[in-house]
C-alpha cells in the first residue's frame, strides 16, 4: 500500500451501466474513491443480481476496490470470479494473475499469466508476468549482502509510511514519518482504506544506552556503536508534529533542504466531491516555530495531482505527479528552481526509463542514482524498488535495476531513505507479511565485504611447517605489510585496506632458507565466495596462500634439467629450470650454490665423472650468461655414485613410477622392465644445485678502482665498471636506497629509465651503480612500463605468453612499472 498521495488519484472506470440501485449507489463512492463503502454496496449488489454479466461486471470492480485498498487476496478471488463469469476484459484475467504475484504465490501466478496468454495472445504483458515471476523465485532463493528488519518502536497497527531524515544537519537518526494511527488530528475516517487521516511525527534513534544518538555527549561518555546495530533499531516514543503542519486532512511525504530549514512535504485535501488532489506545502522553521506552510505551484490544473517531493542540492526538485501528457497513471517528474522569478520552472516529465503506463512514486536521489518506487516495471508484486544512473543534468541513463529480495518482496515495497556513504543503511516502507501493522517502517543494511588472507609456509624438503618465515606482502594497489608465521608455519594478514579484484605478491624470507615468494588475487569474486560472520556481522572472504622454502643445507633438484643420453647440450626446457635458478640467485644475493649433474650407470665410472662435470661446466656457463657471477658457481660432476632417491613431494620427469623412499640403484634397475628401467636412468641424470654458504658479499673490482680518477670517471678507453643489481625491501623509499648505495636519485631514475609514476615495492630490482656495465644485464631483461600487460609485452618480445610468465613465477597478474621480466 502506498498511502496518502497515492490513494487520490488512481485510474478507474466510470462507467455506470443499468444495474440495480443498490449497484449505483455503490458505483457511484467507486468514482469517489471511497472504496471501502463501494466494497460494502457491492457485495450487497452482487447478491441482489440475477443476471450473469452484471454479476462479472460487479465482482470486477469488487475486485478493483479490494486491489485499491491493498487487500489481495479478496482482490484475487474476485478477479478469479469475474472470469470464471465469463467476461472478456484483460483487466480481469491480468488483475488475477498479478493479485497471485503479490502474494508471492508466484506458481499459482505463472498459471494465471498463461490463462491471460491464451485468451489475449497479443499482450505482451503476460510474458512479462512470467518472467518477472520465475525472476522473483530466482531472488528470494539467492544469498544476499541485505538485511531488513521491522523497526517496532515506529510501527502501528494502523499505516506508518512516508520518511525522511530530519534533526541537525549532518545528523541522520532523527526520521519524520506520516501515521494514520488513533490520536491523530482527526477522528474521521478515509473513505478509500477506512483508516484515520495520516499526520506527520517524529522519532529519534536511541542508542545502547537508551539515549537519542543525536544527542551531544562527551568523547568520554561516546560508546563506539556494534557492527549489527543498522540491524536492530530503536526509536524514541513518536511526537506528533505541531497543528501548522498536521490538519484534519492527509500530510505525508517530505523533504528537508540542505540546512533542514525548510520542509517540503505533501498535504491531501479531503473535500467531498470536489477532486482537489494533494499538492506539495513548503513551510520554514524559526527557532522552535513552524511557518505556516504555502503551495508550491507546480500546476495551473486544480484536477492534477502532485507530491512525494524530494531536493537536489535545492535546486532541483523530483516529484510524482498525475498530470497531463504523463505516460500513464503517477509519473516522476523534474523542476529547477528559476532565482529571478524565485519559483519553480515548468516541470519535466523524467521520460520512458523510468515513467511506465503504471505508477511511479517516491523518488529518492542517493551518490549518482535515482531510486524510486513502481508498479509498471517487471518486479516481484505490487510496488517494487528501482534505481537508475542519472547523468550530469539529473536525467536518467542506462537501464533500470530492481533491487530484488529482501529489499522488495511480492508486497508493496516503497519509500527508500538512505544515509551517506558506500554501504545501503536506511529505511524503507513495506506492507510484506511479517510486519506489525499495515505499512510498517523498515531499517535496510548492507553487510560489508571484509578480506582477510590465511596462509601457512612448509618446508620442501619434509614438508614441515616453518616458524619465524617473515612474510611481505604487496597489493598491486599500494598495500603493504609484514607479518611472521607462528611455530605451526601459519601466518594471517586481517585488514580493512584488503580489497577485491586485487592482486597480492607474497616474499618468505628466513635464515638457513632460500628466500621465495608466490602471488594470489582476489579477482572475479562472487557472494558464494564468502563467508557470513554472525558476531562481527560481515561477510568475510579468506586467501589461502600456501608458501614452500628450500632449506639450504639439502641438495634442490630442477626437475627440467635433464640430458640426453651421452650428451651435454642443454634442452629447452633446461634453460628454463636454470632461469629459475637465475632468478633464485637474484632473490638470494649472499649465496653460493654448487651445480651438481649426475649421469646413470651405464659406462664407464670414469667417463660418467668426465660427462656429469661437462653437463655440470654448461649449467654453469649458462647462468654466467644470465648475469650470475662465477665466484657464486662452482660446477661439480658428480657421475654415477649418488642414486636418487623419490621423495615424497617429487614432481619432476616419472612421477609417480616409483614409491616413495626408492633409491634408484644399480641393482634395483637392473631387475626392472625396459620402460622402468628407461624411466629410472633419465631420473638419475639429473642436474641439483645445494648452498654453499649464505655470507657471500661481492668483491671489490681492484682493476675498476685503479682505472678511475678522483671524480670517479673511467680513464681512458677502459670498460666501465660491471653494474650493480639492488633488490629492494620491504618499506624502502627512494631516499633508502640512494643512501644504501651512494647515489643519487636523479642518477638512480636515469639509470633506470625514469621511473615515472613508479613507487618501489619489495623485491624490485633496481640499477644501483652509476656508469656501470649492464650490458649483461641488459641482454635478457626488460623493463616494464606503465599499462603494459603480460600479453603485450610477449607480443612484442614474440614469445608465447606462457613461456614468458615461467621464466617470471614472482609476477602475479598484474605487473608493476619499474620492475624487470627475464626474457630470455
Amino acid at each position: 500500500m502506498a498511502p496518502a498521495f497515492a490513494q487520490v488519484t488512481g485510474a478507474e472506470s466510470d462507467e455506470v451501466e443499468k444495474q440495480s440501485r443498490v449497484s449505483k449507489q455503490a458505483d457511484e463512492f467507486f468514482v469517489a474513491k471511497e472504496y471501502s463503502e463501494a466494497i460494502r454496496r457491492y457485495k450487497k449488489a452482487y447478491g441482489k443480481s440475477k443476471v450473469r454479466t452484471e454479476k462479472a461486471e460487479i465482482a470486477l470492480k469488487l475486485a478493483d476496490c479490494y486491489r485499491h485498498t491493498y487487500d489481495y487476496r479478496n482482490a484475487a478471488s474476485q478477479y478469479k470470479r469475474a472470469v470464471k463469469l465469463k467476461i472478456n476484459r484483460e483487466e480481469a484475467y491480468l488483475g488475477h494473475a498479478d493479485m497471485l504475484k503479490a502474494q508471492g504465490e508466484y506458481a499459482d501466478a505463472i498459471e494465471a499469466y498463461e490463462e491471460f496468454a491464451k485468451a489475449f495472445p497479443k499482450d505482451a504483458r503476460a510474458a512479462i508476468g512470467i518472467a518477472s515471476s520465475k525472476d522473483a523465485i530466482e531472488w528470494m532463493m539467492a544469498m544476499t549482502l541485505y538485511q531488513v528488519g521491522n523497526v517496532t518502536s515506529l510501527n502501528s497497527e494502523a499505516n506508518d509510511f512516508s520518511l525522511t531524515f530530519a534533526g541537525r544537519v549532518g545528523s541522520f537518526d532523527e526520521l519524520f514519518f506520516s501515521s494514520m494511527r488513533s490520536g491523530g488530528m482527526t477522528k474521521k475516517e478515509d473513505g478509500w482504506t477506512g483508516e484515520k487521516f495520516s499526520d506527520i511525527y517524529s522519532a529519534e534513534r536511541l542508542g545502547d544506552d537508551g539515549q537519542p544518538k543525536s544527542a551531544k555527549k562527551s568523547r568520554k561518555s561516546r560508546k563506539v556503536p556494534k557492527a549489527n546495530t543498522a540491524r536492530l533499531q530503536n526509536f524514541s516514543d513518536p511526537v506528533m508534529l505541531t497543528e501548522i503542519i498536521n490538519t484534519e486532512d492527509h500530510e505525508g511525504s517530505g523533504v528537508f533542504d540542505a540546512r533542514r530549514r525548510t520542509f517540503y512535504f505533501t498535504r491531501c485535501m479531503d473535500v467531498k466531491q470536489a477532486q482537489l488532489g494533494c499538492g506539495i506545502y513548503q513551510t520554514r522553521k524559526a527557532g522552535i516555530n513552524w511557518q505556516d506552510p504555502s503551495p508550491v505551484v507546480l500546476t495551473t490544473d486544480s484536477s492534477e495531482s502532485v507530491g512525494h517531493p524530494h531536493l537536489i542540492d535545492d535546486k532541483v526538485m523530483v516529484f510524482a505527479g498525475d498530470m497531463t501528457d504523463g505516460r500513464g497513471g503517477k509519473d516522476l517528474w523534474i523542476t529547477t528552481f528559476d532565482k529571478k522569478k524565485r519559483g519553480w520552472g515548468m516541470p519535466v516529465n523524467m521520460g520512458p526509463l523510468v515513467n511506465t503506463t503504471g505508477d511511479e512514486l517516491f523518488p529518492y536521489v542517493h551518490d549518482g542514482y535515482l531510486y524510486f518506487a513502481s508498479t509498471g516495471h517487471p518486479g516481484m508484486g505490487g510496488y517494487d524498488l528501482f534505481r537508475i544512473a542519472l547523468d550530469k543534468d539529473n536525467l536518467p541513463k542506462g537501464s533500470v535495476m530492481n533491487l530484488q529480495a529482501p529489499i522488495n518482496s511480492p508486497a508493496d515495497d516503497f519509500n527508500l531513505i538512505l544515509r551517506p556513504g558506500d554501504i545501503m543503511d536506511g529505511y524503507f516502507v513495506s506492507n510484506r507479511s511479517d510486519g506489525k501493522g499495515s505499512n510498517d517502517i523498515w531499517s535496510l543494511y548492507q553487510v560489508p565485504k571484509k578480506h582477510q588472507i590465511s596462509g601457512n609456509v612448509l618446508s620442501s624438503k619434509d614438508q614441515s611447517p616453518i616458524a619465524g618465515v617473515t612474510v611481505k606482502v604487496r597489493g598491486k594497489n599500494g598495500f603493504s605489510q609484514i607479518v611472521q608465521t607462528d611455530g605451526y608455519g601459519n601466518f594471517t594478514v586481517d585488514s580493512d585496506d584488503l580489497q577485491a579484484d586485487e592482486t597480492y605478491s607474497f616474499a618468505f624470507e628466513r635464515k638457513k632458507f632460500l628466500r621465495n615468494g608466490t602471488a594470489g588475487n582476489t579477482m572475479g569474486l562472487t557472494l558464494e565466495n564468502y563467508s557470513f560472520q554472525e558476531a562481527s556481522n560481515v561477510y568475510m572472504h579468506t586467501m589461502s596462500v600456501a608458501g614452500s622454502m628450500d632449506p639450504i643445507e639439502i641438495p634442490i633438484v630442477l626437475p627440467e634439467v635433464n640430458f640426453d643420453l651421452a650428451k651435454w647440450d642443454l634442452r629447452p626446457t633446461a634453460q628454463v629450470a636454470l632461469d629459475t635458478v637465475a632468478r633464485t640467485m637474484v632473490r638470494n644475493p649472499n649465496i653460493v650454490i654448487q651445480l651438481r649433474s649426475h649421469t646413470d650407470y651405464r659406462d664407464a665410472d670414469d667417463k660418467n665423472v668426465i660427462l656429469s662435470q661437462k653437463r655440470a661446466d654448461t649449467c654453469v656457463k649458462y647462468l654466467i650468461s644470465k648475469g650470475v657471477r662465477a665466484d657464486r658457481l662452482e660446477a661439480v660432476g658428480m657421475g654415477e655414485g649418488t642414486p636418487f632417491v623419490i621423495a615424497g613431494n617429487y614432481e619432476g620427469f616419472g612421477k609417480g613410477a616409483f614409491k616413495e623412499g626408492t633409491e634408484l640403484t644399480e641393482a634395483l634397475i637392473r631387475k626392472m622392465n625396459k620402460a622402468n628401467q628407461e624411466i629410472a636412468h633419465q631420473i638419475n641424470r639429473r642436474t641439483d644445485f645445494r648452498v654453499l654458504r649464505d655470507d657471500y658479499v661481492p668483491p671489490v673490482d681492484e682493476a675498476a678502482l685503479a682505472n678511475t680518477d678522483e671524480a670517479g670517471q673511467t680513464k681512458g678507453d677502459e670498460v666501465a665498471v660491471r653494474g650493480v643489481i639492488y633488490v629492494v625491501g620491504d618499506r624502502e623509499s627512494y631516499s633508502v636506497i640512494c643512501k644504501s648505495n651512494n647515489i643519487t636519485l636523479a642518477s638512480l631514475k636515469k639509470l633506470n629509465g625514469g621511473l615515472r609514476g613508479v613507487r618501489p615495492f619489495p623485491g624490485m630490482q633496481m640499477k644501483v651503480t652509476d656508469g656501470g656495465d649492464y650490458a649483461w644485464f641488459d641482454k635478457d631483461h626488460r623493463q616494464i612500463q606503465r599499462n603494459e600487460t603480460w600479453k603485450t609485452i610477449a607480443k612484442e618480445l614474440g614469445m608465447k605468453l606462457k613461456a614468458l610468465k615461467a621464466l617470471n613465477p614472482e609476477y602475479g597478474k598484474e605487473l608493476s612499472a619499474g620492475g624487470y621480466l627475464l626474457v630470455q
